[in-house]
């Protein structure tokens, strides 16, 4: 199907009793898209007539378990030079338009990771992840793999460029704990019918399974499945040094420190995960040597924000580094412990990191 030249960018997203946050989503992006097509996957509330009041298109798709079907549905359909995908919990903050409207702009000749900022705040503190949702119109440009889908592979296998942006998008639909039980569970019947059925699964496969498992409170079977990732031949870069990261997780919440200590990655310490650094300091800690421990929390504390796998919350984690610090300190100076612990709940009530110089300034008062 030929574009019509007026057709600058095409919304796309999938749904399924998405009422209470629909309109957010078709709203934030209306005044850049060209046409916004929401593929509806069996909603028995009002997603449907309040994407059509926002002027969406609505395909209805019969659900199959496969999110990168359901997402191709609307690619196929998509008229415009680019697409934007979004989901229906998330929407585009008003900075991130004028950004977007200069790449439409521009000839359609590459992909963009944008920045997926997981957030209940308003962007203020949350994870954030970086994720290809904005690439051209092109029919050999389709999403892969029936959970967490995505479209790398097939833009590399296209040779299409992918280039970073700081462009935000906010997430909002891992707010609720209910709700995250409820994505987990369907994930993982979704991931179980994949690893069960192939002998030698996809190492992003097993860690997304760990993922799904360490979310549902199942830490033992996480640890086993993240370990199946990291010890994979083929599991390379961050999917590896991830797999690593999520161990200690796991071995954190099974109160296990001697075993994280095992898991020391072989690149400098500079380079860890923010998140690799907290739990080794923690586990340091709860083996008696203090001083170690605490100069790897305030590795973490000095850790520059980076997109990273797994993604992390840097206010949240740098606040879990303090607070470790105050643990050690406790018993030692507990008027020291006191001022960090303050410190910890004002950074993750104010949505601001916590810098060594306001660590710094808080040791010289102690």
């Amino acid at each position: 199907m030929s574009k019509p030249p007026d057709l600058s960018l095409s919304l796309v997203l999938i749904a399924k009793n998405e009422a209470p946050v629909i309109a957010r989503c078709l709203d934030s992006a209306s005044s850049i898209a060209s046409e916004m097509i929401v593929v509806d996957t069996g909603s028995s509330d009002e997603t449907v007539a309040i994407a059509q009041r926002c002027g969406a298109w609505v395909i209805n798709f019969p659900w199959c378990d496969d999110f990168s079907a359901a997402r191709n549905v609307g690619l196929e359909a998509a008229r415009g030079r680019w697409i934007l995908v979004l989901d229906a919990d998330e929407y585009l903050p008003k900075a991130s338009l004028t950004a977007l409207q200069a790449l439409i702009d521009g000839p359609p000749d590459c992909a963009y990771h944008l920045l997926n900022t997981s957030s209940s705040d308003g962007g203020k503190t949350g994870m954030v992840g970086k994720i290809v949702r904005f690439f051209p119109n092109l029919p050999e440009i389709r999403f892969e793999w029936h959970v967490h889908e995505q479209v790398v592979t097939s833009l590399n296998r296209a040779g299409v460029p992918i280039r970073d942006t700081s462009i935000e998008i906010i997430h909002t639909g891992y707010s609720s704990p209910e709700i995250n039980a409820a994505k987990q569970e369907r994930n993982l019947r979704i991931l179980e019918k994949i690893t069960a059925s192939d002998p030698d699964p996809h190492p992003m496969a097993l860690f997304l399974q760990g993922g799904a498992l360490l979310d549902l409170g199942r830490i033992s079977e996480a640890l086993d499945f993240y370990r199946r990732c990291a010890d994979s031949p083929v599991a390379v870069g961050g999917v590896a040094h991830g797999a690593r990261v999520r161990m200690a997780t796991c071995l954190a919440a099974l109160k296990k420190p001697a075993d994280i200590l095992a898991l020391l990655p072989p690149e400098p310490p500079a380079h860890w995960h923010p998140e690799m650094l907290l739990h080794l300091g923690e586990a340091l800690i709860q083996t008696d040597r203090t001083e170690e421990g605490v100069n790897f929390l305030g590795l973490g504390l000095a850790s520059e924000n980076r997109v990273l796998i797994p993604a992390y919350d840097p206010v949240r984690v740098k606040a879990r580094c303090v607070m470790a610090m105050a643990k050690a300190f406790e018993k030692s100076n507990i008027q020291l412990a006191l001022g960090l612990l303050k410190l910890a709940a004002a950074s993750i009530q104010q949505g601001r990191e916590i810098t060594p110089a306001n660590l710094g300034f808080l040791m010289g008062q102690a």
